[in-house]
């Protein structure tokens, strides 16, 4: 007999009596799940889900502090792959429709019995693993379809108006492009599937990757060299991309046990642009050598007068400066050095490597740091080290400087984001709109991102150190101010006294009235 796949769940409810009995009589483990976290309010929910990143969250639709629809929409950009289900008294289809698209997959209404709720549960089940079964690797897009997309992405065409005329018809006549579409939005992606530091990415992956995007927008995916090349399209502004990569990542991680790296060109918005936006996607994704989300538009400089050149040693040394270690630089760049030299090519590559170098670190610094590491490195004037016998040595020493240089400012990158959004939490508590969403939206990442990279660097959740800056703040103004309760709730971004009184007792053990008795003042 098939073994059945354990599914993790989180279930939410302000009826004590009700949520009490569904975590203790559904029979869990029979019918496929694991409960993972029970919660009273659509707080303690979020904040559920963000730390046990369920399969299922199965929720009342109307929940104190943050309503369902909302918490479908938090729970959607936190942890897409999350599947959602409404239990709710209220017969009100129209207004859980408003979250149908945030992977709500079932709407229950109550009263609803156990025995009801059980099957339920066990058709969910079934739903949730059609649609991890129907992501597994197989393949999928027709010959004739495969070669279409990888000759617009790999081979620069077309060169003209009629070719791009030809191209447009070919497209739209294998079901990539729609019959009467005016304009053109398209980003590709280039995917890689790593487990254990080695690469795990084949053809077959390509259908996983459609299948996880096909909800968002129309996706076509090859296979070439090694990775994944995806070409998404629509007529407008491509909505939810950030949302898509994360729950490919996410999907690739569950039902693959994979690690996934995707990079991300910029958009394109002529056919004749998709095969350079293919190279940036490419550059994104081996530049980086991490797994998560690179885009090419935050590692290159957007100054197109300097384009990339991917061809020979300069791509080979751009890669080993961007993503390689140390000794691995040192290796390549002796081994030119000594083939070179029995050449006699000697002088002729080490000016090819340090135009490389110089191009990389000019997109990365400024002209003053620039020549400051120049001069470190003791080129500072060409005119007189050129051909010199230091001169490679001098090269290779830049070369290291700029590896050195990246790598710590990748880090920095990494580490400004999260000062960045403490500075909004810090500058904009009171806030009642304030959330992980709002922040990451200013700052070009996708929430997800910026959550876990909070947690790396901050040391919590984003939701956990905006509650903490909030409670603080309300501890001074209810032990130093002479304002009623409500007054302080509102000057650190709660409208709902309630919630406000929830969060803190929670927060401190104790209520704020108790907090203020405590310290001898009295809530006029």
């Amino acid at each position: 007999m098939e073994e059945k796949p354990v599914f993790t769940v989180v279930v939410a409810d302000d009826e004590t009596e009700l949520l009490e009995a569904v975590c203790q009589m559904i029979p869990w483990e029979e019918i496929g799940f694991k409960l993972v976290g029970s919660a009273g309010n659509g707080l303690d929910a979020l904040q559920l889900v963000e730390q046990k990143q369920p399969d299922l969250l199965l929720t009342d639709i109307h929940m104190p502090f943050i309503s369902g629809v909302s918490l479908a929409k938090q729970v959607r950009e936190l942890h897409p792959l999350t599947q959602i289900a409404f239990l709710s008294g209220y017969d009100d289809f129209e207004y859980a429709q408003k979250a149908i698209e945030y992977n709500v997959i079932r709407y229950l209404l109550k009263p609803i019995g156990m025995k009801e709720l059980k099957e339920a549960l066990i058709q969910m089940h079934g739903q949730i693993r059609e649609h991890y079964e129907w992501i597994l690797p197989q393949e999928k897009h027709p010959q004739s379809r495969r070669e279409l997309v990888l000759s617009l992405l790999l081979d620069g065409f077309p060169r003209n108006r009629e070719d791009e005329t030809a191209l447009k018809n070919a497209l739209i006549a294998e079901g990539i492009l729609q019959a009467g579409q005016s304009t053109l939005c398209a980003e590709v992606l280039a995917v890689q599937m790593r487990s254990e530091e080695k690469n795990r990415t084949d053809i077959e992956l390509a259908h996983t990757v459609d299948m996880v995007f096909h909800k968002y927008f129309p996706s076509f995916s090859v296979y070439s060299s090694g990775r994944i090349l995806t070409l998404i399209l629509g007529e407008d502004r491509l909505q939810g991309v950030d949302i898509a990569l994360e729950e490919l990542i996410q999907s690739v991680n569950r039902v693959l046990g994979l690690q996934c790296s995707i990079g991300v060109s910029r958009t394109a918005s002529k056919l004749s642009r998709i095969s350079s936006a293919c190279r940036e996607a490419v550059d994104a994704l081996r530049f980086v050598g991490e797994t998560g989300i690179h885009y090419y538009s935050t590692l290159m400089n957007s100054d197109e007068s300097q384009p990339l050149d991917l061809a020979g040693l300069p791509a080979q040394l751009e890669n080993l400066l961007r993503t390689g270690s140390r000794s691995k630089l040192e290796q390549f760049l002796n081994g030119v050095v000594s083939r070179c030299r029995k050449e006699g090519q000697h002088d002729h590559v080490i000016l090819q490597c340090l135009a490389t170098a110089m191009r990389v670190l000019q997109c990365s610094v400024s002209s003053a740091q620039v020549e400051a590491i120049c001069s470190r490195c003791n080129l500072g004037n060409l005119d007189t080290i050129y051909g010199g016998p230091d001169f490679a040595d001098n090269v290779i020493s830049l070369c290291l400087v700029t590896r050195e240089h990246l790598e710590q400012q990748h880090l920095e990158g990494v580490s400004l984001q999260c000062s960045q959004a403490m500075e909004a939490i810090n500058r904009n508590y009171m806030d009642e709109d304030l959330s992980l969403s709002s922040v990451s939206e200013q700052l070009h990442v996708s929430p997800n991102y910026l959550s876990a990279n909070m947690k790396k660097y901050a040391g919590d959740t984003f939701i956990n150190l905006l509650i903490k800056r909030r409670m603080e703040a309300a501890y001074e103004l209810l032990t130093t101010r002479n304002i009623k309760i409500y007054e302080v709730a509102r000057m650190c971004g709660y409208s709902d006294q309630h919630y406000f009184s929830y969060c803190f007792k929670k927060y401190y053990g104790v209520s704020p009235a108790k907090i203020r008795r405590n310290e001898g003042e009295c809530d006029s």
